[in-house]
């Protein structure tokens, strides 16, 4: 009984999960990606909190940490996890790194650029949903392919505001970021970037 239940509900589920989300096409398309990237713009400085949730099959329930970050444009970038145990990562364009952080410094820098939605280095798809839009990446180029299917940016419905962002790994594994208390455009203390 539970399970014809089930079955003839499926039609109602289904149609329910067409109704929450839109894809957009065209001008509708355009003017929701000027939208966020106006509102996103990295060519400033940014501070925000966070949470972060990595989801793995290794793991028997979820990874959530807690903390601080900021960025000021064009390659400063501090990443301060507060909980469940403090580590500090600080990248500093003017400092000399290592290789792995140099290409991860032309990365930071082709994203401030070129803004969160790059059409030269991902397909993208825009969904309208109740709560704003929903971006999905998928790479194209084939250092970003190597590490997600897809990344997804998730919108404030008013303001264009990044709220979350989720990013699915080749292996399966998700990470969501989850943003808030954002500041742009204020001065940073030089002291956050550098090395602890």
């Amino acid at each position: 009984m539970i399970l014809l239940l089930g079955l003839c509900c499926l039609p109602l589920f289904a149609q329910t999960g067409q109704e929450t989300s839109r894809k957009l096409e065209g001008a509708e398309r355009e003017k929701a990606i000027a939208t966020i990237l106006q509102a996103n713009d990295l060519r400033t400085t940014l501070q925000f909190r966070f949470v972060m949730t990595r989801h793995s099959a290794m793991l028997t329930e979820a990874l959530v940490s807690r903390g601080r970050a900021a960025f000021v444009f064009p390659d400063k970038v501090r990443w301060e996890v507060e909980q469940p145990r403090h580590s500090v990562f600080v990248m500093n364009g003017t400092a000399k790194g290592d290789r792995r952080q140099q290409t991860l410094l032309r990365n930071v820098e082709k994203v401030s650029e070129n803004g969160l939605i790059n059409e030269d280095d991902f397909i993208v798809t825009v969904y309208a949903t109740p709560q704003g839009c929903q971006v999905d990446l998928q790479p194209l180029r084939r250092d970003l392919g190597q590490l997600f299917t897809r990344i997804t940016l998730l919108t404030d419905a008013r303001t264009g505001d990044l709220r979350s962002v989720v990013l699915s790994e080749q292996g399966g594994d998700t990470t969501q970021l989850e943003f808030s208390s954002v500041v742009r455009g204020q001065a940073v203390d030089p002291q956050l970037f550098q090395e602890p």
